[in-house]
């Protein structure tokens, strides 16, 4: 019989359909304060870290953890590395395609923005890249202007992982622990002196084509967290009292500095998997309706710029983050419900149809 973290760890019972939904629910209502506002300053998980991460920047490290456990299962249980980079591309690029067409189509014209192409094809270029086209004069009058959706900025980033996963697995370095470890624990050193010392790396070229350095050393750590984690899944028993240590540990973390770029990698991602694994907290058939956390995390933002802009067509002002919030998730949530059934199911039911049962488990996430 194998010992209970093996089972648990291995389960197909998990709390990560929960989780998704929940952690893009949790940038609706993270974005709502600059969106409603015009300033982050009053945003509740701002002020409890003191100042280190807003609501929305804690869910999309928690998107990346979890990624990275659920990639790394993935490309391990892919049986080619064709097979796997397929699976990615169906994941992101459908729904990701249908939401340029509306941006270009309707919230480009309700923005009173202008498309401001760089280059030749910027508009085919940058959706390849998963990101939008150049504009300006977004929301002109909106308390947070110029900018019609602030969230997309780590698809890229997330497609990159996949991209470095899939690396991985070719040179074999996927199945050398060891190796990955020292990779994971190097990430957080650097992620580290990088928030004390102030580092500012210089991308260029570089920069603009796989990203910032500085996302870089945040994100890295914590999609290595969840990689690591899965390796090393077996020999790490899922024990309430390990989860309420983490806790407490980022607790403290939340008044030091640089705390929780040091402790989240590891205590978050100890916690995150614990309330994922738990046998005590059973929210298994969250997603039975289908899994809308991309498609509210890819509209949320736009829906929450727009419901700024009727609301305060007439007078600028102020709107409370909490009707903000109320407003747009219901709207949120009805978008992905379309995106999930218009497009991505479609894309994914012909791949699930040829997995094995043990890879019910792999469910790809996307970042926030």
């Amino acid at each position: 019989m194998p010992p209970p973290s093996q089972s648990a760890w291995d389960s197909r019972k998990n709390n990560f359909d929960f989780l998704r939904l929940f952690f893009a629910v949790l940038v609706i209502y993270s974005h709502a304060y600059p969106l409603g506002l015009g300033s982050e300053q009053s945003e509740p998980f701002r002020l409890l870290t003191h100042g280190q991460l807003t609501g929305g920047a804690f869910a999309v490290d928690a998107f990346f953890i979890m990624s990275g456990f659920l990639i790394a299962a993935s490309a391990q249980r892919s049986s080619t590395i064709w097979s796997f980079l397929k699976k990615r591309v169906t994941r992101i690029y459908p729904a990701f395609l249908l939401y340029t067409a509306i941006f270009l189509a309707i919230f480009v014209p309700l923005a009173h923005a202008h498309l401001t192409p760089r280059w030749p094809l910027d508009i085919p270029l940058q959706t390849l890249r998963l990101t939008e086209p150049h504009y300006t004069s977004a929301f002109a009058a909106n308390p947070y202007p110029g900018v019609i959706n602030g969230s997309i900025w780590s698809i890229p980033y997330e497609f990159f992982c996949y991209l470095g996963v899939a690396l991985l697995t070719l040179t074999t370095l996927l199945r050398r622990r060891l190796a990955i470890l020292v990779l994971f624990l190097g990430t957080i050193v650097i992620s580290v002196l990088s928030q004390l010392h102030h580092w500012n790396y210089g991308g260029k070229l570089l920069g603009v084509i796989f990203g910032s350095p500085q996302f870089w050393a945040r994100l890295l750590p914590l999609y290595l967290a969840g990689v690591v984690f899965y390796l090393y899944r077996r020999h790490i028993p899922l024990r309430t009292s390990f989860a309420v240590a983490s806790a407490l540990i980022l607790g403290v973390a939340c008044i030091l500095t640089a705390g929780l770029t040091a402790a989240l990698p590891i205590a978050g991602t100890y916690l995150l998997f614990w309330f994922s694994f738990t046998p005590t907290i059973r929210l298994h058939h969250f997603g039975r309706f289908g899994d809308f956390s991309y498609g509210t995390y890819l509209y949320a933002f736009p829906i929450e710029q727009l419901l700024v802009h009727l609301l305060t067509a007439a007078h600028p002002h102020p709107v409370p983050p909490v009707i903000l919030f109320a407003l747009a998730t219901p709207l949120s949530l009805a978008a992905a419900a379309i995106s999930w059934y218009g497009i991505e199911r479609r894309f994914l039911q012909p791949i699930r149809q040829h997995e094995l049962p043990t890879q019910t488990l792999e469910q790809t996430l996307i970042a926030t």
